[in-house]
């Protein structure tokens, strides 16, 4: 059964909070009523509500401030601004905020529906987007022709449920162009199934980053030296995963990559950190060659592009209009010369772009 939208209905008139809550109540509606500010964050902080209405003119608060304050605490909440003098102005102001829409009181009953209805459809789509994300944080890509070795990380995956072996390949020659994947958030290298890829190993990484831009790299059944090591490190390798490592190790190692540190022995570290600070001071910043001839705001949108984001989340990440988005990325195509956003990640991610 679809559980039932929840709103919120601000107004510091009784008798307009009470019309609005048995006339939404009988369209279906969860109705809470409150006067003002105080009344309604503690209800959102006890209730998971969808929409809220409020009111701009109360008598002694700005219901567009009160708005902004219901956006901090739920940055998901879809507020309807609701007035008996509507301007242009004000409207203005609404959407500058992040207010969802803009409503007169003098409206017809279906014309608010629709509005809550579509309120509502564009929080379910968020939540959607946003659970989709966290989803797939910990998707993985396993490059190895081990049986035994397949099976464990199969195995793994099933006890440890927040993990996901998303494909295997049984060596980087196995992986193809239309195999990209902005999802893969590890990919897991073996060492001795990839070994002439690896002879190369700029070219193997360059390839891996290409194919799965948001994922980090780590080599299985290590057995590289030191200084092989530090070239990988050096060509965005996160770690070096033994031999017979335990499953309590694995989940370690993984846990560690996914927070932005590398999973190396200590020694190495000490060894990695002093060559850095040896080399700080003769590093020379090299702005990457932009051979399309891009804006600043056009490599922007194509590096959220490449996170996954739709052009909605695009443009609340950069605080444009949807229409803006999609202007940009017709221009992106246009300069790229493709007809899609896989094509154009894929050219960013070859000319070291993004």
């Amino acid at each position: 059964m679809t559980e039932k939208p929840t709103l919120l209905v601000i107004d510091d008139e009784p008798a307009v909070r009470e019309t609005f809550k048995l006339w939404l109540e009988k369209e279906g509606y969860i109705v809470y009523t409150a006067s003002g500010k105080t009344d309604a964050l503690k209800i959102l902080e006890e209730c998971s509500i969808a929409v809220c209405l409020v009111d701009l003119r109360l008598k002694e608060e700005d219901g567009l401030e009160i708005s902004k304050e219901l956006i901090k605490a739920d940055t998901l909440l879809k507020i309807l601004i609701l007035t008996g003098f509507p301007s242009y102005e004000t409207a203005i102001d609404a959407m500058k905020i992040g207010i969802f829409d803009y409503i007169s009181k003098t409206e017809e009953d279906q014309s608010i529906i629709q509005k809550i209805k579509r309120a509502v459809e564009a929080r379910n789509k968020e939540i959607a987007a946003k659970d989709e994300y966290t989803g797939y944080r910990k998707n993985i890509v396993l490059v190895c022709n081990h049986m035994m070795i397949q099976e464990g990380f199969e195995t793994f995956c099933r006890d440890e449920t927040d993990y996901h072996l998303v494909h295997t390949y049984h060596s980087i020659d196995y992986i193809k162009t239309n195999d990209f994947n902005h999802k893969a958030a590890l990919v897991l290298v073996c060492m001795s199934c990839s070994q002439k890829h690896l002879k190369y190993p700029k070219n193997a990484m360059s390839n891996l980053r290409l194919y799965f831009p948001n994922a980090s790299v780590l080599i299985l059944n290590c057995q590289y030296t030191d200084m092989e090591k530090m070239q990988l490190i050096k060509l965005g390798v996160k770690g070096f995963l033994p031999k017979n490592l335990s499953k309590e190790d694995i989940k370690m190692a993984f846990e560690a990559v996914l927070k932005g540190e590398f999973w190396i022995p200590r020694e190495l570290t000490h060894r990695l950190l002093a060559e850095l600070l040896k080399k700080t001071s003769e590093v020379k910043y090299k702005k990457p060659e932009n051979i399309y001839q891009l804006s600043r705001r056009e490599i922007e949108i194509l590096q959220a592009m490449a996170s996954g984001l739709s052009n909605f989340e695009i443009s609340t990440k950069l605080f444009i209009s949807q229409k803006t988005v999609k202007a940009h990325i017709y221009h992106i195509f246009k300069k790229m010369g493709v007809k899609s956003r896989t094509r154009a990640i894929v050219k960013a991610v070859e000319a070291h772009i993004i």
